[in-house]
């Protein structure tokens, strides 16, 4: 005789193997709305330590004429002026979603280079270029190092100012009284705290 089939048992490892995935699903999801709440709390306390740092402590130290302290636990607190501007890197352009806004980042950014050119800070200007190459073409990347222009090959181009020369020109600038395009280069001049631990 045939011996009945118990359908709930074969089906029972089944769902049982459903219901792990499902917790582990639910976990994941769980953590990512987690990691979600922590980076908005992070993004919070960041933006309560700028105000802290550029705007609170630096107008409370001005107002008492007290241009460092240091704290009971030994850390140095000194309040400095900051100039920081900014050209718009290719980075940021290739990330520029609405063509309009590409053109108009890659004009800003030649404008500035064109300007610090006529300045004569050209040397601030660098500029790098990328080439891909595949396994086994050493000889190729070889020979592509000596002979750019005669090659057919794809390479990316990146040019630039690193924000730390372009910020210690323009303070330099500044503090010489010579011009300098402040909307050009997005000048952003304040006070910020800086704590140094000991």
């Amino acid at each position: 005789m045939n011996e009945p089939i118990d359908l709930l048992e074969d089906v029972a490892p089944a769902s049982n193997e459903l219901g792990a995935i499902a917790d582990l699903a639910q976990r994941m999801f769980d953590l990512e709305a987690e990691i979600a709440q922590l980076e908005e709390h992070m993004k919070q306390k960041k933006q309560m330590l700028k105000m802290l740092a550029e705007q609170d402590l630096p107008d409370l130290m001005q107002e008492l004429n007290i241009k460092n302290f240091t704290l009971s636990n030994g850390a140095k607190v000194e309040v400095k002026d900051i100039i920081q501007g900014s050209i718009p890197s290719q980075g940021a352009i290739d990330r520029a979603k609405d063509p309009d806004e590409q053109e108009s980042l890659r004009l800003l950014q030649q404008q500035c280079f064109d300007w610090l050119r006529e300045q004569g800070l050209g040397d601030l200007i660098k500029s790098q270029v990328e080439v891909q190459f595949g396994r086994n073409e050493d000889d190729a990347c070889n020979a592509f190092t000596q002979e750019l222009s005669s090659r057919n090959l794809a390479y990316k181009r990146a040019v630039g100012v690193h924000p730390q020369s372009l910020n210690a020109t323009l303070r330099e600038r500044l503090s010489e009284g010579k011009p300098i395009p402040l909307e050009m280069f997005r000048v952003y001049t304040g006070r910020k705290a800086n704590i140094r631990r000991k």
